[in-house]
């Protein structure tokens, strides 16, 4: 017998539908032994059984992993609720991790010494009960990763508006949704968090909404909990050119450093992706504009001090531009002083709209954009500068200088980079760098340019 064998040692254990009684006895009597135990497909009446007939003391046991299927099958004995508690005799387990497509039951576990979880429920027919959730995390101190995510509709019946649990030891928070607003970020608070990241996701096909990002009134309901009192850095991304559609990102970064990341991502339905490509431009165009007017709207805005704007684009045509440019444009209006800003565009008319399509002759708007010190223009593509993106950037810097705060520097970050651009902003700027950019698919990590410069 292979379990006799063992011995003293630490066992790893994965199920999957058994519930036999001669089984259930047979790991009963090593149950001291266990050190991760793995429901790979199991239904909530074998999860009964099991934590019935194998019950413990758990000493070793570090890691749960529990896989739900949706329905039990007939005849197994369905349990709508299980009774209280289950694995009780596993004070010591450090990794809750549960994969449920029915209502996760979360009042029935208590693991007091637990570090890290990770929830994931998929369901078109239940919904979420968010009270469940904020009970489970407030019976467990010790947690310092959380993880969850949730595609179902959201109950907050039995939830108090004022309620806001606290974890004081999480580092790591991320929840995401599958419907829009921050009904779940509400309620808890991390104070020593480093990276809380907070996201809407659906489904290509499924409807956009009007608003993605928090507006003034969102940014009230969550900002005790996750508006530092100082934003330094602001990060905004957005993509239709990699595996996922759509995916739009806003990090705002605090000097501890700690970061919020709000995120919406528009994934691929079962049948792929089979949008045209005027469609995805309508809602690259709608989510850029959106995370540029929550960046705009965000309380602490005067107190950033460095912008990246990174965009990639397959679809975006000009007849796109316009809600982009403007809120673009009313950004830089509302911004103080910056000491950098990056722009990583596929377009840079989108966000240099006021110094395009000038004659030289022509006033430039001085106060279009803030003070800045340092200004970056990066491409990730092989494509050189088109004349009139060159001449922007020109205009940029005279407007700069007309404003009495030059640029101290200017970096062009892009594969075969425009020499020649060193003679024309030479008597507006500071200084200009040339860099080769090495066209790779990872260079950008966390707003941070990572090149390779030749």
């Amino acid at each position: 017998m292979i379990l006799e064998r063992a011995k003293g040692s630490t066992l790893d254990v994965s199920i999957a539908y058994q519930d036999r009684a001669e089984i259930l006895a047979l790991l009963s009597a090593h149950a001291q032994q266990f050190g991760t135990l793995n429901f790979v497909r199991s239904y909530w009446s074998e999860i009964q059984k099991f934590s019935q007939a194998v019950s413990g003391p758990f000493p070793l046991l570090h890691t749960l992993h529990i896989n739900l299927d949706e329905f039990d099958i007939p005849g197994l004995g369905t349990v709508d609720s299980p009774s209280l508690p289950l694995f009780s005799g596993a004070v010591n387990i450090k990794k809750f991790i549960m994969r449920s497509e029915v209502a996760p039951f979360l009042d029935r576990f208590a693991f007091p010494n637990l570090t890290t979880f990770e929830l994931s429920m998929v369901s078109d027919f239940q919904e979420f009960p968010v009270s469940q959730l904020l009970n489970f995390l407030e019976a467990s101190p010790a947690l310092q990763t959380v993880r969850v995510g949730i595609k179902a509709g959201l109950f907050l019946g039995d939830v108090p508006t004022e309620r806001v649990i606290v974890l004081p030891n999480v580092e790591t928070l991320s929840l995401t949704q599958g419907v829009p607003g921050y009904g779940v970020a509400a309620h808890i608070s991390c104070p020593s968090a480093r990276f809380t990241s907070l996201v809407f996701e659906n489904f290509l096909v499924d409807w956009m909404p009007q608003e993605i990002f928090p507006d003034s009134i969102s940014w009230n309901a969550i900002g005790p909990q996750y508006v530092a009192s100082t934003i330094n850095e602001v990060v905004v991304s957005i993509s239709t050119a990699g595996d996922v559609p759509l995916a739009c990102s806003i990090s705002f970064v605090s000097p501890g450093p700690a970061s919020l990341e709000l995120g919406y991502t528009m994934i691929a339905g079962y049948d792929g992706c089979n949008e045209n490509p005027h469609s995805l431009g309508e809602k690259h165009s709608h989510g850029f504009s959106q995370a540029l007017m929550a960046v705009r709207k965000h309380p602490l805005l005067g107190n950033v001090k460095r912008l990246h704007i990174l965009d990639r684009h397959v679809f975006l045509g000009p007849h796109h531009l316009e809600h982009i440019t403007s809120e673009a444009t009313q950004l830089f209006k509302s911004m103080g002083p910056l000491e950098e800003l990056v722009l990583d565009v596929d377009n840079l008319r989108q966000i240099l709209f006021p110094f395009f399509d000038l004659s030289e002759s022509a006033d430039i708007q001085p106060n279009a954009f803030p003070p800045i010190k340092e200004l970056t223009i990066a491409k990730r593509s092989a494509q050189l500068l088109e004349e009139e993106c060159m001449a922007a950037i020109v205009k940029l810097a005279k407007s700069q200088y007309a404003l009495g705060v030059p640029f101290e520097c200017v970096v062009f970050l892009i594969k075969d980079p425009p020499v020649a651009m060193g003679e024309r902003l030479k008597p507006w700027v500071g200084e200009v760098h040339f860099c080769e950019r090495t066209i790779v698919e990872d260079e950008l990590c966390n707003g941070v340019i990572l090149g390779d410069y030749l």
